[in-house]
């Protein structure tokens, strides 16, 4: 709720200052306050999720790449089962690596099974609040293409000693993805390939903030499939929900 209240103390008075030329964007900072608002309100009851990021967004067949897992918990977590599928035809997982983790204590090593990555563990005593790093799976791309990988089940228990289950959410920060190329791939194709990958980041500064956010916000009516974030193929809240998301963890 800080962080919320932080960007409407610096929209309101510069929307609404006398004379401001930014008078006539009053209603798309109506709705965005509205809607982060509601963000808010939601991530008061789901805000517990598992998030996955891809170190590139383009890869060459053949390179190898990596994936991170994140567990974020807003009241205290001592135990995860996070299982992460992704397409075997077109990546090979080469290893997983738990030397950073937050998890101290696994109940059996991460295994690999067919298309999916396994991660079960815990934590001492009342266990962590916040973001942390679950793993960090190393992988190898091999067939061209777009490449989807996802969070297909996740299992937050909560740290108070009887082991209730954490309401989270993983449909919209639990999914990423990748676009394949070979040699013969022609250069717009991975230019256009990278514009899509690179999602949140739509002014490409590197960082995912306000701008990012307004730029969202202005393509709000245009449901400009661009801003599919998901890739559900439509701009909806859950898209706007990421990027919200993104804002708060860079």
């Amino acid at each position: 709720m800080e962080v919320i209240k932080k960007i409407l103390s610096y929209l309101w008075p510069t929307a609404f200052r006398r004379g401001s030329r930014t008078v006539r964007y009053a209603f798309p900072i109506f709705f965005l306050s509205a809607a982060l608002f509601g963000a808010a309100l939601i991530a008061d009851k789901n805000k517990s999720y598992v998030r996955i990021v891809v170190s590139e967004p383009v890869v060459l067949a053949g390179d190898t790449f990596w994936v991170d897992v994140y567990a974020y918990a807003h009241v205290p977590v001592n135990a995860v089962d996070v299982s992460l599928k992704f397409p075997n035809k077109q990546i090979k997982v080469t290893g997983i690596d738990v030397g950073q983790s937050v998890i101290t204590l696994w109940t059996k090593d991460p295994t690999v099974t067919n298309d999916i990555v396994r991660l079960s563990g815990g934590t001492y005593n009342k266990g962590f609040l916040g973001e942390h790093l679950i793993a960090t799976i190393n992988m190898k791309a091999l067939e061209t293409g777009t490449a989807e990988l996802n969070t297909s089940s996740i299992r937050l228990l909560a740290g108070d000693g009887v082991g209730s289950t954490v309401n989270a959410i993983s449909d919209t920060v639990g999914t990423a993805s990748l676009f394949i190329y070979d040699e013969d791939t022609d250069q717009e194709t991975i230019l256009a390939a990278a514009n899509i990958r690179i999602k949140t980041d739509i002014d490409g500064d590197g960082k995912v903030n306000l701008k990012d956010i307004s730029a969202f916000m202005a393509a709000w009516f245009s449901r400009n499939t661009t801003y599919d974030f998901n890739g559900d193929g439509r701009m909806t809240f859950v898209d706007f929900s990421i990027i919200l998301s993104e804002s708060f963890t860079h």
